[in-house]
């Protein structure tokens, strides 16, 4: 075996232990200590609720928020900013599209990003409610006759192309005579877009009525939507051209309402025909 190592003794050292005690010294207040300043605000409250001021917060409401987006028009973000709004945007708009003011215009309420979601969706439930009705007032008109009704399809089609013909052209049309004439006003395609969209709002409600089988009745219901729609719009288009000479502006606006109206009076006359059953008095339908 080998050797034993030797153990060593504690003796031999002659350790000192001692006892440091929490006590602060009389000299502390001498010690210089660092100094620290521009302090970043606490994130917890003195309820020790965190506060919302982290940065993905910020972030996530300047997503969330409405603005305008510089992105080609090619690409997806270019029109995804059309579609960012809520149901009480929506109904706020549409609730203005019915009631024409003569101190404000309409494109007020498009503010800060005019829309293409409402505008879209009206002119679908436009078209359909359109076609529905005019194959209602078809069918009560035909009711003591002895021809056999049939559901005519081709409403819907000959509906679908009228409005978005309207809503698509015209504006295109008014935008790009803006454009040529190098006009200051603030309106661009997509105001004007949303504009004749929202326009056709209160044809929906009126398209339904029409279905009633009281000839003047009907009339009653087109020249309040005359008045209405069309009140809208030409307030608003006036407001859009008055940086050109007002003859010109007023020539425009004129011939603008003249189509707004003629498109009223091609629904009546195609779509809610007058009939011999239809009556001029207060007598039921026959």
């Amino acid at each position: 075996m080998s050797d034993k190592e030797p153990i060593l003794n504690s003796a031999e050292f002659d350790l000192d232990f001692q006892d440091f005690s929490n006590s602060i010294p009389d000299d502390a207040a001498t010690i210089p200590t660092s100094q620290f300043s521009n302090f970043q605000p606490s994130l917890m409250t003195e309820e020790g609720e965190t506060k919302l001021t982290l940065e993905s917060d910020v972030l996530l409401e300047e997503e969330n928020s409405p603005t305008t987006t510089t992105s080609a028009f090619w690409s997806f973000q270019f029109y995804q900013q059309f579609f960012n709004v809520d149901d009480q945007m929506v109904l706020e708009r549409l609730m203005f599209a019915c009631m024409p003011t003569l101190n404000s215009s309409y494109l007020d309420k498009l503010k800060p990003v005019p829309d293409l979601y409402g505008p879209l969706w009206v002119c679908i439930t436009l078209i359909f409610s359109t076609a529905i009705s005019g194959n209602m007032a078809d069918f009560f008109s035909s009711l003591g006759k002895d021809t056999d009704w049939e559901y005519d399809f081709k409403k819907v089609s000959i509906a679908g192309t009228v409005v978005f013909s309207y809503v698509t052209v015209v504006p295109a049309l008014l935008s790009g005579f803006l454009w040529w004439r190098k006009s200051n006003t603030s309106a661009k395609l997509a105001d004007i877009l949303s504009l004749y969209g929202y326009s056709m709002s209160l044809f929906v409600p009126v398209s339904l009525l029409l279905c009633i089988n009281y000839e003047w009745l009907r009339w009653v219901l087109i020249v309040a939507l005359v008045l209405t729609s069309g009140g809208v719009l030409s307030l608003t288009v006036w407001k859009i051209l008055e940086e050109e000479p007002k003859q010109l502006s007023l020539i425009l606006t004129g011939l603008l309402f003249s189509l707004h109206l003629a498109l009223i009076l091609l629904f009546k006359v195609y779509f809610f025909a007058a009939s011999e059953n239809s009556t001029d008095n207060s007598t039921s339908p026959t």
